[in-house]
């Protein structure tokens, strides 16, 4: 499998706005987790490193990021770690002509990536196949499918505690429900996958935005980032919110895919 480059429409090109990107199927996936520490506009994301600062975002719904045990040099192996705050906020994370891999995203990898496996249990392989061949404790190697190179960075859970370093790692899943919603209460929905060294299959789950995830890019849509979007309640948000009808300045953002490629390795 043939790996591109590929450079995100941004006013000045970074460090940070060249990235290294697969496709699967339809989608383009960034094969690395992100790293940037400012939003789209520029403005800077808060470094929450004790667990009394990490907490301290939580509740006050401030976006945060960290490096695993505030290391940077698991920062630069395995990317930054950011709340649910963060990958919400309207600024954007992603740089531009990109997103946060969203739940359609990940649906779509996950169908596809398990494509072939039959059996009684009906048990996937996808974090098994997506797992890197390098890295992972107890002999769990991965079969590193697509190049996708997901390393077993551990994450933050919601006591500000830094686990699973070696053996599993985390990854937000944007929810397409939470769209331009932003509150400290409950999220409509706060999933991340789990993909853990001792298990063949990924693990969707959430726990109120409370822990801290890894990100994947998708080449795509960032949706609610407009300041031209009204403010609306959650139950309009809900009932009335279409992915789909995009602005035209979003829109005009999303540079055109790359020839789509089939095949597994």
């Amino acid at each position: 499998m043939k790996l591109f480059f590929f450079f995100l429409c941004a006013v000045s090109l970074t460090a940070y706005a060249q990235r290294e990107f697969i496709q699967i199927d339809t989608l383009s996936w960034s094969i690395k987790n992100l790293d940037v520490t400012t939003f789209r506009n520029g403005d800077e994301i808060r470094n929450a490193k004790t667990r009394e600062e990490w907490i301290e975002c939580l509740t006050s719904g401030i976006p945060a990021y960290c490096d695993y045990r505030n290391d940077t040099t698991l920062g630069r192996m395995y990317g930054r770690i950011y709340n649910w705050f963060a990958i919400a906020d309207p600024r954007g994370l992603a740089p531009k002509g990109a997103r946060v891999a969203n739940n359609r995203d990940w649906s779509s990898l996950y169908i596809y990536t398990n494509e072939g496996v039959y059996n009684w249990a009906n048990m996937g392989l996808v974090g098994q196949r997506l797992r890197s061949k390098e890295g992972w404790k107890n002999s769990s190697t991965g079969e590193n499918y697509f190049d996708f190179n997901l390393l077993p960075g551990g994450y933050r859970n919601e006591n500000g505690e830094f686990v699973g370093l070696g053996t599993e790692t985390a990854l937000w899943v944007r929810d397409t429900m939470s769209y331009g919603v932003v509150s400290q209460g409950n999220a409509l929905m706060s999933p991340f996958a789990i993909v853990n060294g001792t298990k063949a299959d990924v693990l969707f789950t959430n726990d109120g935005k409370k822990s801290g995830c890894y990100v994947r890019l998708v080449i795509g849509n960032e949706f609610g980032l407009s300041s031209k979007l009204p403010p609306r309640n959650d139950e309009d948000f809900i009932n009335g919110f279409d992915p789909d009808a995009v602005e035209e300045e979003i829109e005009s953002e999303i540079p055109s895919s790359p020839k789509k490629r089939r095949g597994k390795h």
